[in-house]
């Protein structure tokens, strides 16, 4: 056996692994998410969340108690159904948009902000003033919403499903079922 041509071939080999593994490295680097963040709050910051139809006239406010669970703000302080919150706190902790359509718009109106189809505000532990996040009208194609913070000028569009979800929570209320209900009303009395 011939170990110099061995070695040659050896050496070959470690020197295209070495190209193939920096390659490699270099694209997933190039493949980072390059989509702007509209906002971002640490999800554990977040006690309240309300959400606003306007249009509708029709609200919903949630928050979480002192045993970090979320529940409805009304007379009941009803837990949420958990099967139906999952992952909402994370969802409005800071959305990446599609793109950002404009640094500084003229015409709010032309976006609908004037007459915004819904209204988030989050309620921040450690902060003073609620983070409040508009949502105007729909794009020509439908599928998308204008998205802006309130004292921001900068205009964003997201997917219409994030939109979506969001509005479901106050058109039909992520209730516990009556079974659960009854089983939470037997542990506290």
């Amino acid at each position: 056996m011939n170990v110099k041509p061995t070695l040659i071939l050896a050496g070959l080999l470690i020197l295209l692994s070495g190209i193939f593994f920096f390659l490699v490295q270099t694209r997933t680097v190039k493949k980072q998410d390059e989509r702007p963040q509209v906002w971002s709050v640490e999800e554990e910051k977040i006690q309240r969340i309300t959400i606003f139809l306007p249009r509708e006239q029709n609200a919903l406010t949630f928050f979480k108690d002192q045993d970090d669970r979320w529940r409805f703000e009304d007379k009941t302080k009803s837990p949420v159904d958990i099967k139906r919150w999952g992952g909402i706190v994370l969802l409005v902790s800071g959305p990446k948009s599609k793109r950002m359509i404009a640094e500084k718009a003229d015409n709010l109106s032309e976006y609908e902000f004037n007459d915004p189809q819904m209204v988030v505000i989050l309620g921040l532990q450690n902060r003073k003033d609620p983070l409040e996040i508009l949502f105007g009208g729909r794009t020509p194609q439908g599928d998308q919403f204008y998205v802006k913070l309130k004292n921001s000028p900068t205009i964003y569009i997201m997917h219409s499903i994030y939109c979506e979800v969001l509005m479901r929570l106050v058109q039909e209320p992520p209730y516990p079922s009556p079974a659960k209900a009854v089983q939470i009303k037997k542990e506290k009395g």
